[in-house]
């Protein structure tokens, strides 16, 4: 099974949960009344956060870091290897986009190794610093893209593997070079219509 086919079984299992806890009363319900923008927004990002400290963990980390079996790099296909954990992320997020997901979620930096994933918006860059600063608190609010209506949702996205660590400061195109384990390294932002 892909990692793009756990996104999506975990999101759909996401929503199941989301539905039964709102059902307050204890009996069970049929019927959904509705998912709050905020909640939906927070159960992606926690299908998306685990699928991405699972491959961190399970491939990165253990393959490049501690077997040194395999390189994680940028070019992973010429150097066949692995593709770093950023690479991942994206890779998936723009699958979900081909599939037709009216959600989408992209990781962004104020410290970005590829100036291409820096905030692209006001509201990117506002939640970016507010994540750096208060690295507990998630940033919500809603904006216009395009003439359509979104939630989005900005949740900090920290280094938690020293492999995150060394690659962000040892990166020859990096603006920054002074990580540590658990520094708020960017931010995954999701977006989630508000109309259809």
């Amino acid at each position: 099974m892909t990692a793009k086919s756990f996104v999506l079984i975990a999101v759909a299992g996401a929503l199941i949960c989301a539905m039964l806890a709102a059902d307050k009363s204890g009996e069970k319900s049929h019927k959904l009344t509705s998912i709050s923008p905020r909640k939906m927004a927070d159960s992606l990002h926690a299908v998306i956060a685990a699928d991405r400290d699972a491959y961190a963990r399970l491939i990165v980390q253990r393959l490049h870091a501690d077997e040194h079996r395999l390189p994680a790099t940028e070019n992973w296909r010429e150097a066949r290897g692995l593709p770093v954990h950023a690479q991942m992320l994206r890779e998936a997020g723009q699958n979900i986009q081909k599939r037709g997901a009216e959600f989408s979620y992209t990781l962004r930096s104020l410290w970005p190794i590829n100036e291409n994933y820096g905030p692209q918006t006001q509201t990117e860059q506002t939640g970016l610093e507010h994540v750096a600063q208060h690295p507990g608190e998630n940033y919500y609010t809603e904006e216009l893209l395009g003439g359509r209506s979104y939630f989005t949702a900005i949740y900090a996205d920290r280094a938690t593997l020293p492999s995150c660590v060394a690659c962000h400061n040892e990166h020859p195109r990096s603006p920054r070079r002074d990580f540590k384990l658990d520094d708020v390294m960017g931010a995954i932002v999701v977006r989630l219509p508000l109309e259809f």
